[in-house]
């Protein structure tokens, strides 16, 4: 295997990368696995409240999008963390109405709150609920569809996989065997959550862009352009630099949108995002977006 021009020699591989790369499992088998999984976006907001103003506990609610309170106590005050808002990623146009949303509930619960932080992630959700751990062909181990219980699959993870590679039986590896079978457990939400792809391949073929001319893009913004019959990414920096790739999806085709709050192209179809210059931040999709040229204002 050779990685950043130096070789590397294994007799087993954990991808660890969040939502897995095809890595030995081909094209096919990793398009394959990806129908059981599915990528939310999900907001984070903290400040600083009064000591006490909150009790010291974990709250979460069942609402959906669901949401959730902690409280981390420091000795002159304590900082409250409140997310939730999740959506699939690629699929909400003003991500920052996410953050508006959060901020009104959490200053109805704590007035008293100073906002200082915020931030957004990605989740990955499978049909059954369960993650999927374990060996995916032979020689090769996944661990993902965490669902936010990174710190507790995580760790199970570990030891499941350590398992494996040195032949122990491990109770669980059968529950959490990423080659069950997504159509015996939880088939309404297999099928809910892949009808997606379909949905907005053909949506876009159809749809107008964002904006017609470059100038309707401002700086710091990115707006999906239709330049020579080609759908277009464009992207203005602070200094008025334009930035301008395909909105194609290198994953399998879908038109990006731009996220607003989070300054990136999002994949509607299966979560992967890129950087405004069209590096690769989170898969499946493992090529950056195309460049274009020809096209400069």
């Amino acid at each position: 295997m050779t990685v950043a021009g130096g070789s590397v020699r294994y007799q087993d591989a954990v991808i660890a990368t969040h939502n897995p790369l095809a890595g030995l499992s081909g094209m096919a088998g990793a398009t394959s696995f990806q129908t059981k999984l599915a990528l939310y976006t999900s907001y984070v907001i903290a400040g600083r409240a009064p000591s006490g103003a909150v009790p010291d506990a974990l709250w979460w609610d069942t609402s959906d999008p669901y949401y959730f309170l902690r409280v981390e106590p420091h000795r002159d005050f304590d900082i409250v963390i409140f997310g939730g808002e999740d959506h699939k990623t690629g699929q909400q146009n003003d991500t920052e109405e996410c953050y508006r949303r959060l901020e009104a509930q959490l200053t109805a619960i704590v007035p008293d709150i100073e906002l200082t932080h915020r931030w957004s992630g990605q989740v990955l959700e499978t049909p059954d609920g369960l993650p999927y751990i374990g060996p995916n062909v032979e020689h090769q181990y996944v661990a993902t569809g965490f669902a936010g219980n990174g710190l507790t699959f995580g760790t199970l993870a570990g030891m499941m996989i350590s398992d494996a590679i040195l032949g122990v039986r491990n109770p669980w590896a059968e529950l959490f065997d990423p080659g069950r079978k997504a159509l015996t457990r939880g088939l309404w939400d297999y099928l809910k959550e892949n009808v997606d792809y379909p949905y907005y391949l053909i949506r876009d073929r159809f749809a107008g862009p964002d904006a017609q001319s470059l100038r309707a893009v401002k700086r710091n913004q990115g707006k999906v352009i239709e330049r020579r019959g080609a759908k277009v990414a464009a992207y203005r920096n602070k200094d008025g630099a334009v930035t301008l790739l395909s909105a194609i999806c290198t994953h399998m085709g879908c038109t990006v949108g731009w996220n607003t709050s989070e300054r990136t192209w999002d994949c509607p179809c299966h979560g992967s995002r890129f950087k405004p210059t069209g590096e690769v931040i989170s898969g499946p999709a493992e090529e950056p977006l195309g460049k274009v040229s020809g096209l400069v204002p």
